[in-house]
């Protein structure tokens, strides 16, 4: 723990980093000197070359290149967020529009249903088009080349450091007032009114990185690390302990007979 506190340490007190007033600034399409992005997937506006989660994301009607209404996010961890976070405006719910246009759209034709995206889905097999809470977390870049737009994907984000340290402090000292400072911090840019938390635990830690890092591909191993990843949820039973590590591909055990397959595969 000590080492992760250094290491935290050595860029939360880097003049390279900054932690911005505009929580949404670090995912825009002009995000690529941003100052608190640290590590990032480099794209630009090209078909082949650009960020494309609206094109898997979003409603096939929200932007221009047609997307596939690929993705969404279940209610029980949207209904997790305070009303009133900046961060819980990236998720999509109810009436919705084109995002370049802001006009209303319907669902897919021959429809004429406006589009209103529901809190639950009935049915993961057999969904309707508007079931499911959708995101937009990097807005669409105005010069995008069909689905290509340039905003860069950030692996590592300096609100990650401020967590991180949070969270070794926590494990050493539980109910740590230094990493009470460290999540409040954030918190602070992200609600018009002050809202800063009275403690923190283990719980309060990995909820706040639900709220900062929601869809950006941390939460597996967040839960993983936590002991939850294989608990029951709105459409999975409890699952087996196995699940924790993923099966290694035939391929690799056909070329390396050394290799052994992880248990329950």
């Amino acid at each position: 723990m000590p080492a992760a506190i250094a290491a935290a340490d050595r860029i939360l007190t880097s003049p390279e980093y900054v932690l911005g007033s505009d929580w949404k600034a670090q995912f825009r399409y002009d995000n690529d000197f941003n100052k608190e992005n640290i590590l990032v997937a480099k794209y630009i506006n090209d078909p082949d070359l650009g960020f494309h989660i609206i094109q898997t994301s979003l409603h096939y009607n929200q932007f221009s290149t047609s997307p596939w209404n690929g993705y969404s996010i279940v209610a029980d961890a949207v209904n997790q967020f305070d009303p009133n976070d900046i961060r819980r405006t990236v998720l999509l719910r109810g009436p919705q529009v084109q995002i370049e246009t802001n006009v209303p759209v319907t669902e897919r034709a021959p429809s004429t249903t406006p589009l209103s995206f529901t809190d639950t889905i009935g049915n993961i097999k057999d969904a309707r088009q508007n079931e499911g809470i959708r995101f937009l977390k990097w807005p669409h870049d105005p010069g995008h080349v069909q689905q290509g737009n340039g905003n860069d994907w950030a692996y590592f984000r300096l609100g990650e450091m401020y967590l991180i340290k949070a969270e070794a402090l926590n494990e050493i000292t539980p109910g740590s007032a230094q990493a009470l400072v460290l999540i409040n911090q954030l918190r602070q840019r992200v609600f018009a009114t002050p809202n800063p938390l009275a403690t923190v635990n283990r719980d309060v830690i990995l909820r706040e990185r639900l709220f900062e890092f929601a869809v950006e591909g941390k939460r597996r191993m967040d839960l993983i690390r936590h002991g939850k990843f294989t608990a029951p949820w709105q459409f999975k039973a409890q699952a087996p302990a196995h699940l924790i590590l993923f099966p290694i591909p035939q391929t690799q055990l056909d070329a390396n007979p050394l290799l052994v397959q992880n248990p329950g595969y």
